[in-house]
């Protein structure tokens, strides 16, 4: 049995645009958070649950023709369940992951007309998606653990076009 922490670094394309908006910052890179538990069958294979959130992306434009502006953001939250393969013989402490998800996305958007906020909406969509990842454990003690790695999440929120990136640091601490 082993529990972990890791600090990211969550990437997405872009950020959807409003229909007829265009958008004139964007801050597709943010800090994320993931922790997880694991449970260690051999040395080989391990089934780990982990919970994963990241910072707001963001979004902010004009609509052309008129004094209007926008400011969006979006954040994602949620589970994965994953099977983790460690290879023991020629690369030891490389690992391959891949599994299930099930997350959230909640974005919001306020419209400005000279600076007056004159509408605001905001909505989320939840659903299962898929993961698959990579990365590297060095051993630091006999139960504490580094990870370095990178994790491409697919389908957030159950939607085909929402993709993260992550890259990821942390500590692992086994029992």
């Amino acid at each position: 049995m082993y529990v972990g922490v890791e600090g990211a670094y969550a990437s997405v394309n872009s950020v959807a645009t409003p229909s007829g908006a265009r958008k004139t910052s964007e801050t597709t890179d943010v800090p994320a958070l993931r922790a997880m538990i694991g449970y260690q069958f051999n040395k080989n294979l391990a089934l780990e649950l982990g919970y994963f959130a990241t910072d707001d992306f963001k979004q902010s434009g004009t609509v052309p023709g008129t004094s209007a502006t926008y400011d969006a953001k979006a954040d994602a939250k949620g589970a994965d369940l994953a099977v983790v393969y460690k290879f023991t013989e020629f690369v030891p402490g490389l690992f391959l992951k891949a599994g299930a998800t099930y997350s959230k996305v909640s974005a919001s958007a306020t419209a400005r007309v000279n600076g007056a906020a004159i509408a605001s909406a905001s909505d989320s969509v939840s659903g299962t998606g898929y993961l698959v990842g990579l990365g590297y454990e060095f051993t630091v003690s006999q139960n504490l653990g580094a990870r370095l790695g990178y994790t491409r999440y697919e389908k957030l929120g159950g939607e085909n076009d929402n993709k993260l990136n992550m890259f990821s640091v942390g500590l692992k601490y086994q029992f």
